[in-house]
């Protein structure tokens, strides 16, 4: 799918004082299901309230932290159906004259955030010389409740990755032929369809132990894989458009184990063998489709004794894995 030229604009400064929350108004009835459907109402609004508040601190912890250190803005962007997706841009300070390689970060979790726990890993992207992009993708965590059920697994999210593609690209700064994608567990998932929709827009792709495969998830036996949930496939048919015992070509599609064909950049592959949520099998298989489909520019590394996320000296190794992949890609070695 072609996007329009990509568009941009600042949001307002971070961290602002929120207002005063506004008194409950006064029930007008002693109807007790009426007074309970209220409390219900008033219990979801404080919700989503609170996921709003909280975000804004965590968006000043990254300000903060960026001080001094990074050349840091929060923006939006135009997705392919115009829904504006919110955005960390992390630059040098001082960035040298020309145009440099660039890394798109997917975080972990469909209903997930980038949160500033990850700065100091993408802080390193830009101190090797790297122009870091961090989207929060259609159904993140800490905006409106329009935003969250705007969710679309595998569909208009990866829309999102690729128009943050054509933002970067668009930025007189960056190298368009040297634009990375990476991303954790969802993240790691979001990279390897972008891969696959869209060949030759990245120049290299870092899965962490993303899952591959949406028709296991929906057709295994109970037990079998970890990632899936109760309920999941009428919230995967309302996504989709239609059920994986309808359209199971549809699914397929949104699944990157069998569009291994259509993936050509350079990949690496990061999965730890103990992990209980997204089981080492998915990127296995996603190596033996690629082999199959006769790529030669891919690894995959299993970590030992790795969960999901891994222990943290195993995750410093799992990046340094990264950041020197990337390096060695866009040195052209």
């Amino acid at each position: 799918m072609l996007l329009a030229a990509a568009t941009w604009t600042v949001l307002p400064a971070r961290g602002q004082p929120a207002p005063e929350p506004a008194a409950a108004p006064v029930p007008a009835t002693n109807d007790p299901a009426e007074l309970k459907r209220l409390w219900a109402q008033q219990q979801d609004a404080d919700r989503w309230e609170k996921g709003r508040l909280l975000k804004q601190i965590d968006d000043l912890q990254i300000e903060l932290a960026a001080k001094g250190v990074l050349d840091y803005r929060k923006l939006d962007y135009a997705s392919s159906d115009g829904l504006q997706i919110p955005a960390y841009l992390f630059r040098p300070l001082a960035l040298p004259a020309g145009r440099h390689p660039a890394v798109i970060y997917a975080h972990g979790g469909q209903h997930g955030q980038f949160r500033s726990r990850l700065l100091p890993r993408l802080t390193e992207f830009v101190r090797r010389g790297y122009i870091v992009l961090a989207p929060d993708y259609r159904s993140s965590a800490g905006y409106s409740r329009e935003f969250h059920d705007a969710a679309d697994y595998g569909g208009r999210e990866i829309d999102d990755m690729l128009a943050a593609r054509e933002l970067l690209a668009a930025m007189p700064e960056v190298d368009p032929r040297r634009i990375a994608i990476i991303g954790e567990s969802h993240g790691g998932y979001n990279t390897l369809m972008a891969l696959a929709r869209a060949p030759g827009k990245f120049a290299a792709g870092v899965d962490f132990f993303g899952p591959t495969d949406l028709v296991w998830r929906l057709t295994a036996p109970p037990g079998d894989n970890p990632n899936a949930e109760p309920g999941d496939r009428e919230y995967f048919a309302r996504m989709v458009g239609r059920s994986i015992d309808e359209a199971p070509e549809l699914y397929r599609a949104r699944s990157p184990r069998y569009l291994a064909q259509e993936i050509s950049a350079p990949l690496l592959i990061l999965h730890g063998d103990k992990d209980a949520i997204v089981s080492v099998r998915e990127s296995v298989w996603m190596a033996e489709a690629l082999e199959k489909a006769g790529r030669k520019n891919f690894s995959l590394h299993i970590i030992e004794d790795g969960q999901h996320g891994y222990p943290r000296p195993q995750m410093d190794e799992a990046w340094r894995l990264a950041y020197e992949f990337l390096d060695r890609v866009f040195a052209g070695r």
